[in-house]
């Protein structure tokens, strides 16, 4: 049985790396749309507030993904860097996204998180996608 389990895990692994080699239509649909809004937030987070944070943001998160234009809002954290935290979005305008936070200013959401902010955050990143 030995003999026969080895080939066979051979095959298994080799069509394992086969197939992620070679990007599949499925793969290629996840890119950004054609004409959306893609941007970066980059925030430093004191570390010794990081998980407070981190759950006023996951508990706002549905409300930024219901707004209109909202196609993708994203919560990262560095592996390395637990402070580290970006937002990655994709809107259907940046006249949407801003109109998004204008909304939160108005409602005092920034004012709520920002006493978790440090210095050494790299703000706001608007992107123009050039293949994908």
């Amino acid at each position: 049985m030995r003999n026969g389990l080895l080939p066979a895990l051979t095959l298994v692994c080799a069509s394992l790396v086969v197939g992620c080699a070679a990007p599949s239509a499925q793969t290629q649909d996840l890119s950004t749309p054609d004409g959306a809004l893609f941007l970066t937030i980059d925030l430093q987070v004191d570390p010794e507030k990081v998980d407070e944070f981190l759950a006023i943001m996951i508990e706002a998160a549905p409300d930024t993904r219901a707004r209109e234009g909202c196609r993708l809002f994203d919560i990262y954290v560095d592996q390395d860097n637990p402070g580290h935290v970006v937002f990655y979005e994709i809107w259907d305008s940046k006249e949407q996204q801003e109109a998004y936070l204008g909304w939160r200013q108005e409602t005092g959401f920034n004012a709520r998180i920002a006493p978790y902010m440090v210095q050494g955050g790299g703000g706001l990143t608007y992107f123009d996608k050039v293949d994908g």
